[in-house]
C-alpha cells in the first residue's frame, strides 16, 4: 500500500513539475523570439548603412582611378557634397491612406535639406541621390511608397517585423522625396527609433 501511495506521489509530482518547466520554456521561448526580432532590427539598420557606405567607396574609386596629366591623382573624400540625412521615427504613429510618414527625429542633417516637421526632403541640386527606408511594425502589416513628386520610386513592405529598401534616382533642383501610407491602408508604424528614412547626394550634376 505504501508503495503504490509513494508511487502515485512520484508521478503526480513529474506531472507538476513538466507543466512549470513547460509553462518556463514557453516564456523563455517569447523572450528569444522578442529578442530575435530586435537584433533582426538592427541588423537591417546597419545594413542599409553598409549599402550607403558601399555607393560612396564605388564612387570614390570612380574618381580615384581619374589621373591628370601629369600623373597625379583626383584630390577627393568620401564626404564631397554635404547633402545627408537620417532621420527616426519617435513614437509608435498610425497612418491613413497616402499620408505622409513624417520621420520626425533628426540624426544627421548635412545641408539642411530635410524638413522633419514635414518629412519631406528638397534636393538643393540636380544630381544621382540615394534613399532607403526601413520600418518596424507589430503586425499584422505595414505598406508603405517612397515618392519623388508625385511618382513612385519604391515600396517598403513590413509584416509583422522589420521591412526595408532602398533606392537610387535622379532629382532635379527642387524636386522632394518622401514617404506615404499606401492607398487603402491604415497601418501602424513603430518608433522609438526602430523606423528609419536616410538619403543622400551621390553625385552631382553640372
Amino acid at each position: 500500500m505504501f508503495s503504490v501511495t509513494l508511487l502515485w506521489l512520484l508521478a503526480t509530482s513529474v506531472c507538476v513539475i513538466t507543466a512549470i518547466l513547460e509553462g518556463v520554456g514557453r516564456t523563455d521561448l517569447e523572450v528569444v523570439r522578442i529578442r530575435l526580432e530586435e537584433e533582426k532590427a538592427k541588423r537591417l539598420l546597419l545594413q542599409n548603412d553598409v549599402e550607403v557606405l558601399m555607393l560612396q567607396v564605388e564612387e570614390l574609386k570612380r574618381k580615384c582611378d581619374q589621373r591628370d596629366k601629369q600623373g597625379g591623382y583626383v584630390n577627393v573624400s568620401l564626404v564631397t557634397h554635404g547633402v545627408a540625412f537620417t532621420a527616426t521615427l519617435l513614437s509608435h504613429t498610425t497612418y491613413v491612406s497616402e499620408q505622409t510618414v513624417v520621420f520626425d527625429h533628426i540624426i544627421v542633417n548635412e545641408g539642411n535639406c530635410y524638413d522633419s516637421s514635414t518629412g519631406r526632403f528638397k534636393a538643393p541640386e540636380r544630381g544621382l541621390y540615394s534613399f532607403s527606408v526601413t520600418v518596424l511594425t507589430g503586425g499584422p502589416s505595414v505598406h508603405l511608397f517612397i515618392m519623388k513628386d508625385k511618382e513612385e520610386i519604391g515600396r517598403v513592405y513590413s509584416g509583422d517585423g522589420t521591412g526595408s529598401v532602398m533606392v537610387v534616382t535622379v532629382m532635379e533642383k527642387g524636386q522632394v522625396v518622401y514617404v506615404k501610407e499606401s492607398p487603402g491602408y491604415s497601418e501602424t508604424v513603430y518608433g522609438y527609433h526602430w523606423s528609419t528614412f536616410t538619403g543622400l547626394l551621390l553625385n552631382r550634376y553640372v
